[in-house]
């Protein structure tokens, strides 16, 4: 008998490395802020430079949450693996329709959204690739 593939494996792994990318963006947000609020944010320092700071530490501090509960999801609830994948463009796309609901434009370059929009479509490519294998490949 032909040994049944894991379907989760591919999200698991996806999803793994997701957190090992957040813990490392919470370090670039928290410890290394002054480098990155300059170099990959392009954020404008000269009015409220602290304030501007504090908040990207703080999204900081959320990365490691996420970075932590990718890797712990994917180490011990493989199964959950995809369906957090597909939250995550989810979320960030609830937000930004709340960001526009109450008006709020950027100013800055904001270099990051390149790598966001990349880290979005993995997720989702992964997560298409997971439903096909899932509920059209095996379909009976």
């Amino acid at each position: 008998m032909a040994k049944k593939r894991n379907i989760y494996r591919l999200p698991s792994i996806v999803l793994f490395s997701l957190g090992i990318i957040d813990i490392l963006r919470g370090f670039m947000h928290t410890f290394n802020i002054n480098w990155a609020a300059n170099n990959i944010a392009r954020l404008n320092l000269s009015f409220a430079a602290q304030d501007q700071l504090f908040l990207l530490a703080v999204f900081g501090i959320s990365n490691y949450l996420t970075g932590f509960l990718f890797i712990l999801i994917s180490k011990k609830a493989e199964k959950l693996s995809p369906y957090v994948l597909v939250l995550i463009p989810a979320t960030y796309l609830l937000g930004i329709i709340a960001i526009n609901v109450v008006g709020i434009h950027k100013v800055s370059n904001f270099n990051g959204k390149y790598f966001m929009l990349a880290y979005l479509g993995i997720c989702t490519i992964t997560f298409i690739i997971f439903a096909y294998r899932k509920y059209i490949k095996n379909r009976p």
